[in-house]
C-alpha cells in the first residue's frame, strides 16, 4: 500500500447484491488504496459476503435485500462510525476499476472539495453501451435541473466524499435514485464537487434490472426531489399556465350561452377542470416555497 494513504482514515465502500465473481478481486486491489474496505452485503443468496470477508473486507450484511441506495445509507453510516476522513464508494459488480481510486482520492485533497465523482462520460473511450448512455443523460440533466452545478455523469457510483460530506450527507431512498438524491444534498448543503474521467467495463453486464423500467423509476423519483427544491417551476408555472387555458376555455362557454344561447357541456367540465388542477398546483407550489424557505431559514 502506498505509505502516503496512512496520514488519514480513508475508506472503500462497496455495496453488493450477489457479486460472488467480482467481490474478492475487487476487495483485494481496493485494499491496496485504502486503510479499510467495508462491504454492505444486500441480502445476497449467494456467497458475496463470504468471500469478501476472506479477501480482506469488513462485511455488514443486510437481512434481506433492501436496494442499492438502503446500502449506500448503511455505508454513510458505518463511515462516520469509524470517523472516516475520506470515503469511497465503488460499485460491487467489477465494472469500475480500483486502480482509479488514487485519481479521486488525489482529486479531493489536491483541489479541496467535498465530493469527487467519476464519470462515465468524461473518457471518450468508456464504451457505453447506446440505450444506457441515452438514458443516463435523461436522468443526469434532469439531476443538474434541480441542483446549482452541472454534472455528466448523476448515476456513477464511483466516488469519493471528504470528512464534511460524509457527515452532511444522509440519504434516505433505498434504490437506484440514492445517486440523484446525494447529488440534490450536495447542492443543498452547499458542498464543493469535482469530476474526473474514468473508465468502465461493461464486457459482462451484470444488471438484473430492465433497463427501461429502471430508469423511468430513477427519473420518476429524481423528479419528485427536483419537484421540493423548485416548487415554483415545477408547479407554479404549470399552475398558472392551466389557469389561463381554463379561463378561456371559461369566457368562450359563457360567450356562447349568453350571445347564442348554446350550451357546450364539454366546454363547461375542461374549464372547471384545468381551473381546479391549476389552483391545486399553485397552492402546492407557494406551500412547498414556504416550507423549503422556513427549512433553508433553520439550517
Amino acid at each position: 500500500m502506498d505509505t502516503e494513504y496512512f496520514q488519514e482514515m480513508k475508506l472503500v465502500c462497496i455495496p453488493a447484491y450477489d457479486e460472488e465473481k467480482a467481490i474478492g478481486d475487487l476487495v483485494k486491489r481496493s485494499l491496496k488504496h485504502a486503510d479499510k474496505v467495508i462491504v454492505c452485503d444486500d441480502g445476497s443468496t449467494d456467497d458475496t459476503a463470504k468471500i469478501a470477508k476472506e479477501s480482506g473486507a469488513t462485511v455488514i450484511s443486510h437481512k434481506k435485500n433492501e436496494g442499492y441506495g438502503s446500502s449506500i445509507i448503511t455505508l454513510f453510516e458505518r463511515a462516520r462510525q469509524e470517523s472516516a476522513d475520506t470515503m469511497i464508494t465503488i460499485d460491487g459488480d467489477g465494472q469500475h476499476d480500483p486502480d482509479q481510486i488514487p485519481l479521486l482520492f488525489d482529486t479531493l485533497q489536491q483541489n479541496n472539495v467535498d465530493v469527487v465523482i467519476g464519470s462515465r462520460f468524461l473518457d471518450k473511450a468508456s464504451g457505453i453501451p447506446g440505450y444506457r448512455k441515452q438514458g443516463i443523460k435523461i436522468i443526469t440533466s434532469a439531476a443538474n435541473f434541480g441542483a446549482d452545478f452541472k454534472v455528466s455523469d448523476a448515476q456513477s457510483g464511483f466516488r469519493a466524499y471528504s470528512k464534511r460530506a460524509i457527515e452532511s450527507i444522509h440519504p434516505t431512498e433505498t434504490g437506484m435514485s440514492v445517486s440523484t438524491e446525494i447529488l440534490l444534498k450536495i447542492s443543498n448543503k452547499g458542498l464543493s464537487l469535482a469530476e474526473v474521467p474514468i473508465t468502465i467495463s461493461y464486457g459482462d453486464d451484470t444488471s438484473t434490472q430492465s433497463p427501461v423500467p429502471h430508469g423511468i423509476a430513477v427519473l420518476m423519483n429524481t423528479l419528485k426531489f427536483i419537484s421540493v427544491k423548485h416548487p415554483i417551476p415545477f408547479y407554479g408555472f404549470p399552475g398558472i399556465i392551466l389557469i389561463i387555458t381554463g379561463s378561456i376555455i371559461g369566457y368562450q362557454f359563457l360567450d356562447a350561452y349568453l350571445n347564442r344561447q348554446v350550451i357546450f357541456l364539454g366546454s363547461l367540465m375542461a374549464s372547471i377542470i384545468l381551473f381546479l388542477v391549476g389552483t391545486i398546483l399553485c397552492v402546492t407550489a407557494v406551500i412547498l416555497f414556504s416550507m423549503a424557505t422556513l427549512m433553508r431559514e433553520r439550517q
